[in-house]
């Protein structure tokens, strides 16, 4: 395996000039390119920082997670610009699939945090800023990524890239709202080779909380994500949606789902931030090299 560094994406761009990808050329819609990528590639994206980030952020608060976003300040909030646009400079249409993933996920969730971090007063707008999917606030509209020379907004990400074409309901759990409602990350970045076991474990987590799945007799009343998306992901059949939280459910929740024949019509989902309250006294990122990240190491 390759872990992709400065050298290493220098390498990769200066290759994508030489090589034809019809796909990029005879277009039936502007995000078909994204369907791009080589199965045979073995080149690693380094995520480290990633995980940095989310460590720094975490605040363990019982069974939930709240993000400190108070401390993200100077060579912090450089440290998260400069991984964003790490992955920005990637020719991602020519990494395998599972690489792909792990990327725009990692993607989209750290300019989520970025965003946040630049203002923090966002945390409380949003359900305004969000939207829904199909129909996205103002944050989520914004063209505010750039890959391969393509300006993207979140909502692109989400919807044209990664529920098109990964048409599988895991993906669902990998995408970061920075809410009570959103699935909750945890404090290592996705990674290529294990990604889909990385979601899976997240998918169990979510499933066996009552504020998304919540298991009435023979009813079951889910969160809005599953609504949002069951045309797209579940093919609009109540069915396909219990066998998959059937697949994924561990110890009670699994139990309790025997007996689940319908979704109830009814959906909810919290807003409520997961930001962090500022203590009175709070210290910026004291680690090394927070401001200097740049793409390289391994």
């Amino acid at each position: 395996m390759r872990l992709i560094n400065n050298l290493a994406v220098k390498k990769v761009i200066m290759l994508l000039s030489f090589v034809a990808i019809p796909s990029f050329t005879v277009l039936s819609s502007e995000y078909d390119r994204w369907e791009t990528h080589n199965p045979e590639e073995t080149s690693v994206i380094n995520h480290t920082p990633m995980s940095q980030v989310l460590k720094f952020l975490t605040v363990e608060d019982g069974n939930n997670a709240k993000m400190a976003y108070y401390l993200t300040k100077g060579g912090a909030l450089d440290y998260i610009v400069n991984y964003r646009k790490y992955l920005e400079k990637i020719p991602v249409s020519l990494l395998n699939k599972n690489e792909q993933l792990a990327y725009w996920l990692n993607l989209h969730n750290i300019a989520v945090i970025e965003m946040i971090s630049t203002d923090n007063r966002l945390a409380k707008k949003l359900k305004k800023l969000r939207g829904q999917p199909g129909n996205p606030g103002k944050e989520w509209a914004k063209k505010r990524l750039t890959v391969e020379n393509q300006q993207l907004s979140l909502e692109e990400i989400e919807q044209q890239i990664l529920l098109r074409y990964w048409q599988d309901p895991l993906v669902l759990y990998g995408i970061f709202y920075s809410t009570k409602g959103s699935p909750n990350l945890g404090i290592e970045a996705f990674q290529g080779s294990t990604v889909f076991t990385q979601l899976a474990g997240i998918a169990s987590k979510f499933i066996a909380n009552k504020n998304n799945v919540k298991i009435s007799n023979d009813e079951v009343k889910v969160s809005s994500l599953y609504a949002w998306n069951k045309d797209r992901l579940f093919a609009g059949d109540d069915k396909l949606l219990i066998e998959h939280l059937h697949k994924y459910a561990q110890g009670r929740s699994a139990d309790k789902l025997k007996d689940v024949v319908q979704v109830d019509d009814s959906h909810k989902f919290s807003w409520s931030t997961i930001a962090e309250r500022r203590p009175r006294q709070s210290s910026g990122f004291v680690g090394s090299g927070a401001g200097s990240y740049v793409g390289g190491g391994s």
